[in-house]
């Protein structure tokens, strides 16, 4: 997280100040306190000690000094791309819905849970707002709180409302007849407002059928399904190496044969009888 926090330092340093910024896929669990440092935000333990990076060290936070945060922070705007509604903390949050992507055992779960909780009780205290179960919370680790919390002209928008807008996503939706999405796995968190999702949703706001291709399918993708889309497919057609599947030409020829067959199908089913 603190790289994140160093670009968008340098970024202000060189005059700008309209930032969207996408959160998701991060490496690190941290609560976004990596990028909060950078921007000049301290945390300290009892003993007036920084805490280390990382989460391991989140519920020793005593102290939180916002004094250093850069003043400039106040002239800026920020759009945060968001496609996730996960709170901070809890069942559905950072640790146990995201930890396990980045290394976090089934076991520490709950500690690590608990030292997020501290991190949110302490900003509450300092703050004095709550923002831990604010859709998009735990995001990347729980930068999304971060963001929410610290830093000043933030708006949280899903990334699919950005493109919406950016490239008029709507309309092409609109006069289509086939609504096609997709993502690299589908599966329960595709449900939670990623950008599949998202396009169903606004598919479904005109009545158009929604099919969506993936690498690999997971058993809790029918979540998909009742978040819009009506049908959804593994472009993989044989036993294969996860490197081999991710070559350019091997997944443009997967989906493009994969395609093809449901096309087929439904070329089957609307064929008019004869007569009609």
């Amino acid at each position: 997280m603190k790289r994140i926090g160093e670009m968008i330092r340098d970024a202000v340093e060189r005059g700008g100040r309209n930032f969207i910024i996408g959160i998701g896929g991060s490496a690190t669990t941290d609560g976004g306190t990596g990028m909060l440092k950078a921007l000049g935000c301290r945390f300290y333990d009892e003993k007036g000690d920084t805490i280390a990076e990382g989460i391991e060290e989140l519920d020793k936070i005593a102290q939180i000094d916002q004094t250093g945060m850069m003043s400039e922070l106040s002239e800026c705007r920020f759009q945060i791309a968001c496609d996730v509604t996960n709170p901070l903390c809890g069942e559905q949050g950072a640790v146990y819905v995201y930890g396990p992507q980045k290394g976090v055992k089934e076991a520490e779960k709950e500690e690590l849970d608990a030292k997020m909780r501290h991190f949110a009780r302490q900003t509450q205290e300092v703050l004095k707002k709550d923002y831990c179960d604010v859709p998009g919370a735990g995001a990347a680790g729980g930068l999304g709180f971060a963001f929410v919390s610290y830093v000043p002209n933030v708006t949280m928008k899903s990334g699919i409302e950005i493109i919406i807008d950016a490239v008029g996503l709507e309309q092409e939706i609109r006069d289509a007849d086939i609504v096609i999405t997709g993502e690299g796995r589908i599966d329960g968190q595709t449900a939670m407002g990623k950008l599949p999702a998202g396009i169903a949703g606004i598919a479904k706001k005109y009545g158009k059928p929604v099919i969506a291709f993936a690498g690999s399918v997971s058993e809790d993708a029918g979540d998909c399904n009742r978040a819009g889309i009506d049908a959804f497919f593994p472009i993989i057609r044989g036993i294969t190496t996860l490197e081999k599947a991710m070559r350019p030409e091997e997944a443009e020829k997967n989906l493009t044969s994969s395609t093809e067959q449901v096309f087929r199908l439904l070329k089957m089913i609307w064929q008019p009888k004869n007569g009609e």
